[in-house]
């Protein structure tokens, strides 16, 4: 560093680095870094490892939490029943639980071909030892269904 920039008042401001051997006034480095801002650093160390501190566990701990989850539903296949007189929809799928010792409630639900939903069915699933089982349920509507869904399950 040249011996100008030596002074406290020299070494304020970005804008110095883009005149290095130019001796400015002391009433012009007070303008200067009154409009383009003083040279000071701001510590952003501190703040950087107080963030990771907190937020690397929250991280961790969310990813862990939502991807494996207390319920997960998987939709396995769905029939139409051509041989009963009324209108319904065969479903099969597999629900696999954390706790299988908790009852748990999933919704059904047979949509037509317009996507209006003609039929609904809250399957009743006892708790069991197994924690991943399938199921095959039956779901009647009100007119021809052409597709089926598990909307939600969730614990009774």
């Amino acid at each position: 560093m040249s011996e100008q920039s030596s002074t406290p008042n020299q070494k304020t401001g970005l804008w110095r680095e883009r005149f290095p051997n130019h001796n400015f006034s002391s009433a012009e480095i007070a303008h200067l870094n009154q409009r383009y801002g003083n040279a000071r650093q701001i510590n952003w160390k501190v703040p950087a490892i107080i963030a990771l501190a907190l937020g690397l566990p929250w991280l961790l701990w969310s990813a862990t939490h939502h991807s494996l989850p207390e319920i997960r539903y998987t939709l396995i296949s769905f029939e139409q029943d051509q041989t009963s007189a009324t209108p319904s929809i065969d479903i099969t799928y597999e629900i696999a639980r954390r706790n299988p010792e908790i009852a748990i409630t999933c919704t059904l639900v047979a949509r037509d071909i317009d996507k209006n939903i003609v039929g609904e069915f809250a399957d009743q699933i006892p708790a069991t030892t197994a924690s991943v089982i399938t199921r095959k349920t039956r779901i009647l509507a009100r007119s021809i269904p052409v597709n089926a869904a598990v909307i939600r399950c969730a614990t009774t």
